[in-house]
């Protein structure tokens, strides 16, 4: 009886040890010839003999909940699996606010999925991604892309991901309204915009000459435009500079359009910040706010009458550029596929794929050469294409204590709080979460 019992035992560990995993790899190997056909010519990257020659691999992928079932994604995958059967994908829609901290205990279980979408420096910066560079050299096509779109996936030095995707804030106004106040141009500065927003406010509160955020992600687009940043970076070396002069002196006249000017409402104490701004614009209510070209769209379609009046313009301030928006793909910490999910990130943002998630869901190309495509053709993206050019990743993200401390010191001179002795405060939390970090 006990002999029977072991053969038993024996034979369910087999059983058990030949299931497959989702982000496996078998010995099981399969022929994987070259399709009949130029995928290069179709938009597509060209056959990899490497991915051809892996034995079959289960790939476990977690997309953003709004791109995981888009059909661009979709249909790239079930290309992808026709062009290398031996590679299977499961793809997994999870919030993306939820992603990073679901990767963290992905990754200290050990039970990682093979791909993952977020800011690939800030999963690298964390220990949360594998190196991907050795790909990327393989590769070879680093001058294709939009210089923010590299910098989303590098901390020093090493690159942790490939972008899937970009986009950046610049100002939308009403035309019709600035030509009745004889407002000629847009404004160009940060002081030129407090003027401007002033003079197109209403003193009986029934029209705002802008609408401004607290979101700290938005507000570093300011920052940037003004010349400055949050953090300063020597080499490999990085420090906090949340409460230098000029941070302050940007976050003084941001946040003073509503606590001083009254040309702004007080942003609403919700952490989406997104919707208020389009509502006021659209109703009238306001003239101008600073968005993406992602608002564009939805002015279009909530608010036609108000997109007749819509013009675009660069972010005001005393230099080029403003935040980088999108996100990036990358391995999770641990993945043994990164052969594989790396070759599929490269059909994401193929032309072919990359501007069919232009024109149908609203996310920019990361590749520079896409930007020649008709569909940017449209005047009103022209500020946006050429803002893109100097954007630069939010990279203080890469400290979440860090970046919780800013956007509080945001919402709390909104408030009514003093700018200075609240970044202050965050400088302190930026410099013990830095060091922290080393």
């Amino acid at each position: 009886m006990k002999r029977v019992l072991l053969c038993v035992v024996a034979t369910l560990l087999v059983l058990a040890g030949c299931q497959s995993k989702t982000g496996s790899s078998s010995e099981e190997k399969m022929t994987v010839n070259p399709p009949d056909r130029d995928l290069v010519a179709e938009g597509l990257p060209a056959f990899n003999e490497k991915v051809a020659d892996l034995p079959k691999t289960d790939l476990e992928i977690w997309l953003a909940a709004d791109y995981a079932n888009t059909e661009p994604i979709t249909d790239a995958i079930e290309e992808f699996k026709e062009v290398y059967p031996n590679i299977s994908v499961k793809t997994v829609g999870i919030e993306w606010g939820d992603m990073s901290n679901k990767v963290k205990l992905a990754v200290s279980s050990g039970a990682v999925p093979d791909m993952a979408h977020a800011h690939a420096f800030a999963m690298g910066a964390q220990g949360l991604a594998e190196p991907l560079d050795d790909l990327w050299e393989e590769w070879g096509a680093e001058d294709q892309f939009v210089p923010g779109g590299i910098q989303d996936t590098e901390w020093k030095g090493v690159k942790y991901g490939v972008p899937i995707d970009v986009n950046t804030t610049i100002y939308l106004y009403n035309k019709k309204v600035f030509e009745e106040n004889g407002i000629t141009a847009p404004p160009k500065t940060l002081d030129e915009l407090v003027d401007v927003s002033k003079k197109l406010t209403k003193k009986d509160g029934s029209r705002y000459g802008i609408v401004t955020s607290a979101s700290g992600w938005s507000f570093f687009g300011n920052v940037i435009a003004e010349g400055s940043n949050n953090l300063k970076f020597n080499g490999d070396e990085v420090t906090a500079n949340l409460n230098d002069p000029k941070v302050v002196e940007t976050m003084e006249k941001y946040t003073g359009l509503a606590t001083v000017d009254k040309s702004s409402p007080v942003p609403p104490p919700q952490q989406r910040q997104t919707d208020h701004p389009v509502a006021m614009f659209g109703t009238g209510r306001a003239v101008s706010f600073i968005s993406g070209p992602w608002d564009i769209a939805r002015i279009k379609n909530e608010f036609p009458d108000a997109y007749k009046d819509l013009a675009t313009a660069p972010l005001p301030g005393a230099d080029k550029g403003s935040v980088l928006g999108g996100g990036s793909l990358f391995v999770p910490k641990g993945s043994k596929n990164s052969i594989a999910s790396f070759e599929l990130m490269k059909w994401f943002i193929s032309d072919k794929y990359g501007i069919r998630l232009a024109k149908e869901e609203g996310r920019h190309p990361v590749k520079t050469h896409l930007y020649d495509d008709e569909f940017y053709n449209d005047p009103l993206l022209k500020p946006y294409i050429e803002t893109l050019q100097y954007a630069q990743p939010y990279k203080l993200e890469a400290f979440p204590e860090a970046n919780d401390a800013w956007g509080k010191a945001l919402r709390a001179v909104f408030d009514g709080a003093d700018p200075q002795e609240e970044l202050d405060k965050a400088q302190k939390i930026a410099e013990r979460a830095i060091e922290n970090s080393n």
